[in-house]
């Protein structure tokens, strides 16, 4: 059962292209990463269900060109050290303090033959965030073990941080992990989304090792219709700056409003879909645990299928527009004359 459970939850309507392994080489083959432990699955769908903290990966991306070559690591790594004021620590366990010994760090990484100014980022900027509240230090102990295991073959150097990244959020611990995107055998890393998925499962596996309940899903596993907004657009948002998928969303709440006509899910036959087959998936894990015995467990996953099962299909746009409409009602109801939108 839990193999099947293990390989439903990682492969639900993936595409996972993965690193291939390096062959022919003098030294043997490129290790992979050991397997995550058998019952991940059911592990991460039961705390889901018992409200337990998303562990969150994601990958930072910079389009400067400042971001590229050497110079792009070395600009991330004055980043993450605050300057040489927060300590680093590099693949090896070095503690790396202060911005001496960062940059005796960039001129060990310069003799791999990554060039000062190239056309492609040559390191892979991570990271590895809890809710506020989480043990800083258990949050980089499982990052550690995280990298360690993930990134056999190579160099990388991370970092403890717990401010905010967003205005306005509570303080959380996270890690920025700098990984070089070559390992010892010259091969790129050229993860994908599934690799994230997949990273979300093993830190999430390592935050538990640490003590720390979590769970790592898909936001579809949740009922979750809606997608968070991207980091670069929310700080463009916030500094109030209207680039152009803020004005192409403006264009369409006018337009909608203007007709007092509700956007459309574009998506929903698929997203209704792809609910039915997590829930009757949700109802199969529920019987054969019960039919095991655990009925506990059991009882869980039913919950779980019925939260998700009576979730809303409500996008971004139709909850702007609901807002707008609300809105515009309240103050209409301070003058009788003018009567109420209704969707």
């Amino acid at each position: 059962m839990n193999k099947s459970v293990d390989d439903w939850l990682l492969g639900h309507k993936t595409r996972a292209v993965r690193t291939k392994d390096s062959g022919g080489f003098l030294f043997g083959r490129k290790k992979s990463p050991p397997p995550l432990k058998p019952g991940y699955g059911l592990a991460n769908l039961r705390a889901s269900a018992l409200k337990q903290p998303e562990v969150m990966v994601k990958i930072t991306r910079r389009k400067s060109n400042a971001s590229n070559g050497l110079k792009g690591i070395r600009n991330h790594l004055d980043y993450i050290s605050r300057n040489g004021e927060v300590e680093v620590e590099n693949q090896d366990g070095e503690k790396l303090n202060g911005k001496k010994a960062l940059r005796n760090q960039t001129k060990d990484w310069q003799k791999l033959g990554i060039p000062e100014n190239g056309k492609h980022r040559e390191a892979l900027n991570i990271v590895l965030s809890m809710p506020a509240g989480t043990p800083p230090q258990a949050v980089k102990d499982a990052a550690r073990e995280f990298a360690a295991e993930q990134f056999q073959g190579h160099q990388y150097a991370f970092a403890l941080h717990t401010d905010s990244e967003r205005p306005g959020e509570p303080a959380h611990p996270h890690v920025h992990l700098c990984v070089l995107i070559r390992d010892e055998f010259g091969q790129r890393l050229n993860p994908r989304k599934n690799d994230l998925f997949e990273w979300r499962l093993r830190f999430a596996e390592k935050m538990r090792e640490q003590g720390v309940p979590c769970a790592a899903t898909r936001r579809q596993h949740r009922g979750v219709t809606r997608k968070g907004e991207n980091f670069v657009l929310h700080s463009m948002r916030k500094r109030g700056y209207a680039g152009n998928v803020h004005k192409e969303q403006a264009k369409a709440l006018i337009e909608a409003l203007s007709k007092n006509k509700r956007p459309k899910h574009l998506f929903l036959k698929e997203a209704m879909q792809t609910r039915g087959i997590i829930v009757k998936e949700y109802g199969l894990i529920a019987k054969e645990l019960y039919q095991l015995g655990h009925k506990t467990e059991a009882k869980i996953m039913s919950k779980l299928a019925a939260e998700v099962s009576n979730a809303g299909f409500t996008t971004r746009a139709q909850a702007i527009f609901d807002k707008s409409i609300h809105d515009l009602n309240q103050k209409r109801s301070q003058n009788s004359n003018i009567p109420d939108i209704e969707r």
